[in-house]
């Protein structure tokens, strides 16, 4: 049987990992020139209709994958952020030069919001609602920091369908990391 250090090793590679995967995916792939090209504009369009590929996933399966162990879903999603920030501002935003505490109150909130939903059972239903509301929580709160800072906001005429996107996202997310741990773990609740 593993220590319990062991164990936090084990836990704090499994966050490193994840959080290092999200962030190199967030930073490789061209979502902008893509959406952009599909007639797609506004701040985050990235975090509305690959947040969940990109974000969710990571933080859901660092944490169903440590045991939904406690914070350890907060710890990833506090890690990609502050990985992102190394290589340049948030949103690219320098004034005022602090803005990228919004990018890490955003993901707070994203990892809070998925380990709520873990605790209350793994079962798709519960994941896929936590997910998609966990990836919307961080969209709004990027908005509103985008919004306040810069004026840029999203079209209002498109908001309904942005959120519903986002959501989409983030339940999409969640429910491929809980595929992917409960086949490996087989712990999945109808």
């Amino acid at each position: 049987m593993e220590s319990e250090r062991e164990l936090t090793l084990k836990g704090f590679a499994v966050i490193l990992i994840s959080a290092i995967i999200s962030v190199t995916i967030n930073l490789n792939i061209p979502v902008k020139i893509f959406l952009t090209g599909l007639g797609v504009s506004g701040p985050a369009g990235g975090m509305i209709f690959f947040g969940g590929i990109i974000f969710t996933l990571w933080i859901t399966l660092a944490h169903l994958a440590t045991d939904c162990r406690r914070y350890s879903g907060v710890f990833t999603a506090i890690l990609i952020p502050a990985f992102c920030m190394l290589f340049s501002p948030w949103y690219g935003v320098v004034d005022p030069p602090w803005f990228g505490i919004y990018g890490l109150a955003a993901f707070l909130a994203e990892g809070v919001i998925i380990e709520m939903a873990c605790r209350a059972g793994l079962g798709y239903a519960r994941m896929a609602v936590g997910g998609g509301i966990a990836n919307l929580a961080c969209l709004l709160i990027t908005w509103l920091a985008i919004g306040f800072h810069t004026g840029n906001w999203p079209s209002a005429g498109l908001l309904p369908f942005y959120l519903a996107a986002a959501l989409a996202s983030g339940a999409a997310g969640a429910l491929i990391a809980l595929i992917i741990v409960g086949r490996v773990k087989g712990n999945i609740q109808g």
